[in-house]
């Protein structure tokens, strides 16, 4: 199998994935549930086990490169969890046969496809190697976690993440409009001052509107911070939630996905009485500017 073909299914995969989050109504449950778990489990396995076999085809395999690079950093990070926060939408993005892969690296590089990874070029993230955490400025900046993706023609993001400390997890946001050739800072909720927390997930639609997603904290949830002015301000999503969910369950947003104006936002939804998860989602017909459960 040649590696255009591989990320042909992976593609598909992930087309999969956005269809199966057609969610539905279930009268007899609280809320909107998967429209069939099994589907979009049976998508995210398809996706997981193409990257595995990604590895024997092509010139680069991201898993090794990640697991690399934080080994020579000294940092502790088996190729289980990487795979597991590539699961969630961490270090690569794949769509057809375009590939981004983040380079854990100070500075951070990125890896470029868009031939399923038969070859490949690399862009060198400026300023990325430096920045102010904490109230200091670290030099020799290393990213223990990043989001990546692209929109529209040539437009992407890139949000790379620090350690997490007392509940904090300060960030980096980086916008290209050259296909990730180049990339350039823009503002963002930790250093505005504005928010603070542990990141699950981040997407862009345009240049103008972008999402963060935290775990719950300082309330059941879910917390969502969004610009729609390319990072020059951010404010909290407000988010009404579907009938049937009380606060005693707690709401996790992940990473959303867009199809041009068409958007998705998946949320994780625990039950803390009984342990157990489910999923939900948001849909946005207007780039994410305005959400529903219907």
């Amino acid at each position: 199998m040649t590696g255009n073909k591989l990320f042909e299914l992976i593609g598909a995969a992930e087309d999969e994935l956005l269809e199966q989050s057609d969610w539905s109504v279930q009268k007899k449950k609280p809320g909107l549930r998967v429209k069939t778990a099994l589907a979009v489990a049976a998508a995210v396995a398809a996706l997981l086990a193409a990257i595995g076999t990604a590895a024997a085809v092509m010139s680069v395999d991201p898993v090794s490169l990640i697991e690399n690079a934080f080994a020579k950093k000294g940092i502790n990070e088996g190729p289980k969890q990487i795979q597991e926060q590539i699961k969630n939408g961490e270090w690569v993005t794949l769509n057809g046969d375009n590939v981004a892969v983040i380079v854990p690296e100070s500075p951070v590089r990125i890896l470029l496809s868009a031939d399923g990874g038969e070859t490949w070029r690399e862009s060198v993230v400026e300023g990325s190697d430096r920045h102010i955490f904490y109230g200091e400025e670290q030099k020799g900046f290393f990213p223990r976690g990043g989001f990546i993706g692209f929109f529209g023609d040539n437009g992407g993001y890139l949000v790379l993440t620090a350690s997490v400390a007392m509940g904090d997890q300060p960030m980096m946001i980086y916008l290209t409009d050259n296909g990730g050739e180049t990339w350039t800072e823009i503002g963002n909720p930790y250093d505005a001052g504005e928010h603070a927390r542990v990141l699950t997930g981040a997407g862009f639609s345009t240049e103008d509107i972008g999402f963060i997603s935290y775990r719950y904290y300082e309330d059941a949830g879910p917390d969502i911070w969004w610009t729609r002015d390319g990072g020059e301000t951010w404010e909290k999503l407000p988010v009404r939630l579907p009938d049937g969910y009380t606060e005693d369950y707690r709401f996790t947003p992940l990473t959303p996905g867009f199809d041009g104006a068409k958007g998705v936002y998946p949320i994780k939804v625990l039950d803390p009485q009984t342990g157990r998860e489910d999923m939900i989602a948001m849909r946005s017909d207007d780039f994410g500017m305005t959400w529903s459960f219907e």
